[in-house]
């Protein structure tokens, strides 16, 4: 068992001092107590650095950035000085479940597994709504992940520590990408490592449309997508058929129509949700297409049914 295993907790953080306060809290309240936490203070104003030291906790490791290196590399850093033999992660304005660490760490015990990740409750602030996400995808999802991010976001994932040290450009997450860099780090260690899930929500993902985040800026997912596409053509053209290849493009642009609907841009989603129908005239695209014009929530509650009935 890796029941007695250090997990480096690693946390980016740029003046949220008050949501930070709540997502540290969420880990020191874990029930598997064998931790580190690496708090990555990203040149912060907000007096971060005060309030961490107010919390006398000798779990806990602070290093401020001299200028803003953004998530990525604040991330990097972390890494660098993380002591554990497995790494999780945590955004600044999340929160985990008490017994999230103690239900991923069992699957380990599988030395080829190099990531386990989970269900996450997602919660849109502004609409009063949440709804889980379904994990379905383990094993060795290399392909799988080369057509869709399975995965998800940082805030659900633990990483063996090994995985990411065998990793050859030691790039960890590219600051390169300006959004999905968790993907792209994601898919490389995919490569060597067995993927696992706990198929149960053990993370509070907040969207909160009144604060600054890198997702409000669609351009940056935009690009992002152009640095995948670049990145692994050859990958792509050599290990997908021609359907997958379409299916890729498919979610490529649905899931560009989902970061429109989620800071409330219906008109920008409904020009994805259209073009993703016409790659492959699936019934979601259209039918976020149709509901877009009731406005955003509308089709944010429908994503609820479309992750049971169609899958992600």
């Amino acid at each position: 068992m890796k029941s007695d295993c250090l997990v480096s907790v690693i946390i980016p953080t740029h003046n949220r001092k008050d949501l930070l306060k709540i997502s540290i809290n969420s880990v020191l309240n874990q029930t598997y107590q064998n931790i580190e936490i690496i708090v990555v203070d990203d040149f912060s104003t907000d007096g971060t650095k005060d309030f961490i030291l107010s919390l006398r906790e000798n779990r806990i490791r602070y290093f401020k950035n001299e200028t803003n290196l953004y998530a990525a590399e604040s991330r990097n850093i972390g890494i660098k000085y993380s002591k554990g033999e497995f790494i999780a992660f945590l955004d600044d304005d999340d929160e985990w479940l008490p017994e999230k660490l103690e239900k991923q760490i069992p699957l380990f015990n599988n030395d080829q597994v190099g990531i386990v990740y989970s269900s996450i409750n997602l919660f849109f602030e502004t609409y009063n709504f949440s709804y889980k996400t379904v994990p379905t995808k383990k094993g060795y999802i290399y392909k799988s992940l080369l057509i869709k991010n399975y995965i998800g976001a940082t805030p659900s994932v633990m990483v063996r520590k090994q995985a990411i040290k065998d990793i050859k450009d030691h790039k960890f997450f590219n600051s390169i990408f300006p959004a999905r860099e968790e993907y792209d780090l994601w898919i490389r260690i995919s490569k060597n490592w067995e993927i696992d899930y706990v198929k149960e929500p053990l993370v509070k993902q907040y969207y909160r449309n009144d604060i600054k985040r890198i997702s409000t800026n669609i351009n940056n997912y935009v690009n992002a997508i152009n640095l995948l596409n670049l990145e692994y053509d050859t990958e792509v053209k050599q290990m997908l058929t021609e359907k997958e290849q379409r299916m890729r493009l498919f979610f490529q642009q649905f899931f560009m129509g989902s970061q429109a609907i989620k800071i409330g841009n219906s008109k920008l989603a409904r020009k994805y949700y259209l073009s993703a129908f016409k790659i492959d005239r699936k019934l979601k695209a259209i039918i976020s297409y149709v509901l877009s014009f009731f406005g955003a929530r509308i089709v944010i509650i429908s994503r609820y049914y479309f992750d049971r009935i169609f899958g992600r």
